[in-house]
């Protein structure tokens, strides 16, 4: 039986169109898209093509979306390009949470290591950050803010537009990780507020190694963000390298989908998520992590089984792919840093798994899958009751 895959938030298997259409770039439009003949200017007419579908997807301007390699760069490139872009060398601020992927908090732990000042705010017991603690924490040597859309582990959704009045108040740019809100929120950066935002293209439903960086037009001409990569000048100057067309085009071809009908997949996703817990609730104990209503991911559920081993449990439970943390962080051996950061005891954190439904999941895989971690729950529950006094399973 194929395994059930719940892993979305990891990444997204990639769509057939989205494969169909790099399919086509890369045998039609595989020459260099800053070449002068015939066969570049076509490829350069796709890439732009793909540029403004981007921009509309996002409410802004086709000079705003800058291409990289995925929002790690973009979040790299957002962060140190403005903290790096400043008209003297004086040591800076940033303020960011302790929710944030490990691209921004270990870019702003490079930031402290060269000199500057990092803020990471605490965040209650739903993994949100409080505006009023970032408008605590502005100084006048505040060089950016960053906090993002939605949580990779806990789904929590961030007051952004909130936080972007304060900190567009203090005349302070505001950067977005908006990797897991694209598939199922409405993102629009003048609604939001922001200055700077990133998302992969393989969040939602398109390649690996492509996504998107928007710099606000009024942040580039105040305050130009230095490069992280030099050569031949490629996206009006901020990233230099050959453009992967083919990755462009798909995760143009990702986001058009996904426009056509993000709301009433958000619905669907949020109606196999209720199933999955409703079954599982019949079958065995559990303890919820993550909320499930206004302020959350609709897709998305973090859960204990009291007791567990969720990495053992995973390796056991080999029908169902889901992750016990953030796939990014997997080979770590410490606890989870958002769940900890939420306040979790350590045993609930080793107990913990992270579900993701998407595009392809079903009703019927939904009930399968809460099934068959029910049992591997029970199992293991069996075994470590049946060892002899004094031996661990």
């Amino acid at each position: 039986m194929a395994t059930i895959y719940l892993d979305h938030q990891a990444t997204t298997p990639m769509d057939p169109a989205v494969a169909a259409a790099m399919l086509t770039a890369a045998t039609e439009c595989f020459a260099n898209p800053s070449s002068p003949h015939a066969a570049g200017i076509r490829a350069f007419r796709e890439v732009e093509r793909a540029r403004g579908t981007v921009a509309r997807f996002l409410g802004a301007g086709r000079s705003e979306i800058y291409f990289t390699s995925g929002a790690t760069e973009g979040n790299n490139l957002a962060v140190k390009g403005v903290v790096g872009g400043g008209p003297d060398a004086r040591p800076r601020h940033v303020i960011t949470t302790a929710v944030e992927h490990k691209s921004v908090l270990d870019t702003c732990r490079s930031l402290r290591a060269a000199g500057h000042e990092v803020t990471v705010l605490p965040v209650d017991a739903a993994g949100r950050v409080d505006p009023a603690a970032v408008a605590a924490a502005l100084r006048p040597e505040t060089a950016l803010v960053s906090v993002m859309l939605a949580n990779n582990e806990i789904a929590t959704v961030q007051p952004v537009a909130a936080i972007a009045e304060l900190t567009r108040a203090a005349g302070v740019p505001l950067h977005c990780d908006a990797t897991q809100g694209v598939g199922t929120l409405a993102v629009d950066v003048r609604a939001l507020g922001v200055d700077l935002l990133t998302f992969s293209g393989h969040k939602i439903y398109g390649p690996k190694g492509v996504g998107v960086l928007y710099v606000s037009n009024a942040l580039s001409d105040r305050a130009p963000l230095a490069p992280l990569l030099h050569g031949g000048g490629q996206e009006r100057g901020l990233r230099a390298g050959t453009l992967n067309t083919a990755a462009v085009i798909g995760l143009a071809t990702a986001v058009e989908l996904l426009a056509a009908g993000r709301e009433r997949e958000a619905a669907r996703l949020a109606g196999l998520r209720a199933r999955f817990l409703g079954e599982l609730a019949g079958l065995v104990p559990y303890t919820l992590n993550s909320g499930t209503g206004e302020g959350f991911l609709p897709q998305a559920v973090n859960l204990s089984f009291a007791g567990a081993d969720a990495q053992q449990l995973l390796l056991e439970v080999t029908e169902v792919a889901v992750s016990s943390g953030s796939a990014c962080n997997s080979s770590a051996q410490e606890p989870s840093h958002v769940l900890t950061a939420i306040g979790l005891a350590p045993e609930r954190i080793r107990g913990s798994i992270r579900v993701g439904f998407g595009r392809f999941s079903t009703e019927a895989e939904a009930v399968r899958a809460a099934r068959a971690l029910a049992a591997g729950v029970r199992a293991s529950a069996g075994m470590a009751a049946a060892q002899p006094a004094g031996r661990t399973a």
